[in-house]
C-alpha cells in the first residue's frame, strides 16, 4: 500500500506552523516567555526614545520642565540597563548623547540671548 501524499507547505506561515508543532512543551513555554519579554522590552525602549526626544526638544525651547524630563529619561535608561533590556554601554552612550544634545541646545540659547 502506498503512503499517503504529504502536503508540502507553500508559504512561510505554513512552514512556521509545522515547525511549532514539532516543539516540545518546554520549548513552547520558553517561546511564550520570550515573546512576553520581547513586548515588554520593546515598550521600554520606545518609552526611552520618547522621553529622550521630549527632553531634547524641551531644552531647545528653554522649557521649565527640561531638567525634569532629562532626569526621567536618564532614570529610564538606567533601569533598562540594570535589567537585560539594554546593554550597559549602550545605556551610557545614550545618556552621553542626551547630555551633549542638552548642552548644545543651552549653548545655542545663550548665544541668541
Amino acid at each position: 500500500m502506498a503512503a499517503p501524499a504529504v502536503k508540502k507547505p507553500k508559504t512561510r506561515k505554513e512552514r512556521k506552523v509545522i515547525k511549532s508543532k514539532r516543539r516540545g512543551l518546554a520549548q513552547e513555554k520558553r517561546h511564550r516567555q520570550s515573546l512576553k519579554r520581547r513586548t515588554a522590552n520593546r515598550a521600554t525602549k520606545s518609552t526611552i526614545k520618547t522621553f529622550l526626544k521630549k527632553a531634547v526638544a524641551a531644552s531647545a525651547e528653554g522649557a521649565a520642565d527640561a531638567v525634569a524630563l532629562a532626569q526621567r529619561a536618564e532614570s529610564l535608561i538606567d533601569k533598562a540597563a540594570k535589567g537585560s533590556t539594554m546593554h550597559p554601554r549602550a545605556a551610557a552612550r545614550k545618556k552621553s548623547r542626551l547630555a551633549k544634545a542638552i548642552n548644545k541646545a543651552k549653548a545655542a540659547q545663550a548665544a541668541t540671548a
